[in-house]
């Protein structure tokens, strides 16, 4: 583990004591909405992309946490034999495994992926670079995201597009910064995720009706959705 690694699992040690456990969790009405608009882009964006059925999609999720990604591919069809996910915290590891029998969870660092070249079919992070401030293990990760890749597939991305003033501990990350850790790629992202501090700030009898108006205010918006697709015509993978 390298020292941005050791820097990357301090902070989540120190947000999870300074942040209360409802902050970003299901019991706020405007984290519930806020997941939920996440949740039907991204389905969106697999339909579009001839993704669906996700029957016999290999899917990699980096950065996966307990799982709950992982998961709801399960319940968008995926196979339980197609899925993995890689993640420093062993904690969460630990979670994913227990909750989701019969997926690939590994504890470990994105930037040494231990899958093949070329073996998935879709590769997923969501909110792992802006946690990263060092940007060559910014570049490592995304090179193993490459690799892993097959040509003419996509990653889905889905992060925060903004500094934040009271996290030091994230960094945004612009258009401008994919296109240099992906330089190849096709980029097709937009604005997402009305941003958390004016979202906490609606009244919750209104979250139905200005939770969306306001969410598809690009300026509003906190962080990018999308699919990067890598160049190259989409090749079989070995399947032995």
């Amino acid at each position: 583990m390298n020292a941005e690694e050791k820097r990357i699992l301090e902070a989540v040690t120190r947000r999870r004591h300074l942040t209360p456990a409802w902050f970003f969790g299901y019991e706020h009405p405007a984290h519930v909405y806020s997941v939920q608009e996440r949740h039907r882009e991204v389905m969106g964006l697999l339909s579009r992309s001839d993704y669906r059925p996700l029957t016999d999609v290999r899917i990699l999720d980096v950065g996966c946490g307990d799982g709950n990604m992982l998961r709801q591919f399960l319940e968008w069809g995926a196979a339980p034999a197609n899925l993995a996910g890689i993640d420093l915290q062993a904690d969460a590891v630990d979670r994913a495994r227990q909750l989701s029998p019969g997926v690939d969870v590994r504890c470990g660092s994105a930037a040494y992926l231990p899958w093949p070249t070329g073996y998935f079919d879709l590769v997923c992070q969501f909110t792992v670079f802006s946690s990263i401030l060092d940007v060559d293990t910014r570049r490592r990760i995304a090179s193993e995201m490459d690799r892993v890749l097959r040509p003419g597939k996509a990653i889905v991305w889905y992060d925060l597009a903004y500094d934040n003033p009271r996290n030091p501990d994230v960094r945004g990350v612009k258009p401008r910064h994919i296109r240099g850790l992906f330089p190849d790629y096709e980029l097709r992202l937009r604005p997402i995720t009305l941003a958390p501090p004016l979202a906490r700030r609606l009244p919750v009898g209104l979250l139905p009706v200005v939770y969306p108006l306001l969410s598809a205010i690009p300026l509003l918006c906190s962080h990018l959705l999308g699919l990067l697709i890598k160049p190259g015509p989409a090749v079989e993978a070995d399947r032995q």
